[in-house]
């Protein structure tokens, strides 16, 4: 089913109360046309408002607290439901298998992650200059990405075979939106001209990467901050 650009309040609440009754969050997703990262957001955000914590996220939050000292191969469904309190069977009957709760796993962290860094590009000063934007950008981003502690499983090794990557598409979309911000900096002349926008977007987000993941792992998230706010410098024009 094509994903909708909209869903109604009415829509988005049925759903929810569908979840919190004990049906699949990717049934439910699938029913109304959008992503099943969706629906745990919303659910997410409704558990907020109550204080109860419905099935799926347990299982989602048990996956993602798992995936601090171990990686994919080391943690089992078992694992995973006597980590959360919740029967086997039980675990089972919201994720057909342990790809499915993994996935879900990581697009939960990338939806609480996206929202972090909504909420801090909303409140930040922007300066005019396109390469101090892409400064901005990447410092901003590394802020909400320190601040959100499921977000590890988004950069830390987790050993999931590279056909599997779940997060590779997360990280696609990062990709983009610097590629967008070089594209501006490329027409202000505030690049070198010979810098090549996707090839830059690619590197400099797999230097991202790689600092969030030596973070992760127990580095200094204010040294990686002052390295990332030298990180346009890579690109400035001489």
């Amino acid at each position: 089913m094509a994903k909708r650009s909209g869903v109604g309040a009415s829509e988005r609440q049925a759903a929810v109360e569908r979840v919190l009754g004990g049906q699949r969050a990717s049934v439910v997703a699938q029913d109304i046309g959008v992503h099943p990262a969706t629906v745990h957001r919303w659910v997410n955000d409704a558990s907020a408002a109550t204080g109860s914590v419905p099935t799926d996220l347990r299982l989602l939050k048990a996956t993602q607290e798992l995936l601090r000292d171990h990686d994919y191969s080391q943690i089992t469904v078992e694992e995973v439901a006597r980590h959360s309190g919740v029967a086997l069977r039980t675990a089972f009957h919201h994720f057909d298998s342990k790809r499915e709760l993994f996935r879900a796993a990581i697009d939960n962290a990338a939806v609480i992650l996206i929202e972090a860094m909504r909420l801090q590009y909303e409140g930040a000063q922007w300066p005019d200059e396109p390469l101090l934007q892409l400064s901005t950008f990447l410092r901003l981003s590394a802020e909400a990405i320190y601040a959100t502690p499921s977000a590890h499983v988004l950069f830390r090794d987790l050993g999931v075979p590279r056909s599997d990557s779940f997060s590779e598409r997360w990280h696609d979309t990062f990709e983009r939106a610097v590629e967008q911000i070089l594209a501006r900096c490329a027409v202000s002349a505030a690049i070198d001209p010979d810098t090549t926008t996707l090839a830059a977007a690619h590197a400099i987000t797999g230097a991202m990467r790689g600092i969030h993941a030596a973070v992760f792992d127990g580095g200094d998230p204010a040294q990686a901050l002052r390295i990332i706010n030298r990180l346009h410098l890579t690109v400035a024009r001489g």
